[in-house]
């Protein structure tokens, strides 16, 4: 790990990585490093334990580092499309994460003019107007602007490589998830696993759930749920 960083990262940045994986080895003994923001990761390579150097779409993708879901997996080889409304977090991914290919792109399941609205905590931005209420409370509101969405299909029309498998699809978009969802054609696309946000997740009740319902009519079994996020695997493999 400690000489492969510097071939996937920025020096500086390679550099920080490398004395933070020291320092948690050798003096706190306390095992891996975790990217993601609730452990998502770990779950993500315990299910896709067999896939070694894997293909992800990371929508709401946020930072390259920070609450990342996917570079642990992209420090261990994988490569992907990362996709973000926000044009600065983007820049960041062109720049620390160069074998991926970062989009700057608002998914919905139609093409349509919505309002996005960003906050000083950019991990909480969103299309919802229902979770604006709630963030406002809690956040740092800044501004909004005017987005034209794209699906998810026709972003992959555009940026995949022919025969391109996709391993894995994470979607974290503060309220828009099942949108996202609806936006990707699962008979042309089809990823092995999906890994969504879902918010008032009713363990007790997961029939009544609309992204439950969504993806296990195509054929996607549930073999996780962890704090707010669930795992979705293709039934079909």
């Amino acid at each position: 790990m400690y000489s492969t960083v510097f071939k996937l990262l920025p020096f500086l940045d390679a550099i920080r990585l490398n004395v933070l994986l020291f320092v948690r080895r050798y003096i706190f003994k306390s095992g891996k490093i975790n990217f993601s923001q609730t452990g998502e990761e770990i779950i993500i390579q315990w299910i896709l334990k067999d896939v070694k150097k894997g293909f992800y779409l990371d929508v709401g993708c946020h930072h390259p580092y920070k609450i990342s879901n996917t570079f642990q997996l992209y420090l261990n080889g994988w490569h992907g499309i990362a996709i973000d409304a926000n044009p600065s977090l983007i820049a960041k991914w062109s720049r620390k994460r160069k074998n991926d290919i970062p989009l700057v792109a608002a998914i919905s399941d139609e093409e349509k003019e919505v309002t996005f609205y960003e906050f000083k905590e950019s991990e909480v931005n969103t299309m919802d107007e229902s979770m604006v209420k709630e963030w406002k409370k809690k956040f740092n509101y800044r501004s909004e602007r005017k987005l034209t969405t794209q699906t998810l299909t026709s972003v992959l029309d555009k940026h995949l490589l022919k025969n391109q498998s996709i391993d894995l699809l994470t979607v974290d978009v503060e309220g828009n998830d099942f949108n996202v969802i609806k936006s990707i054609d699962l008979s042309k696309y089809r990823p092995k696993l999906i890994v969504v946000e879902i918010h008032g997740f009713d363990l007790s009740n997961i029939q009544g759930n609309e992204i439950y319902q969504y993806l296990t009519a195509q054929k996607y079994t549930l073999v996780s749920f962890a704090t707010m996020n669930g795992y979705f695997l293709d039934a079909k493999i």
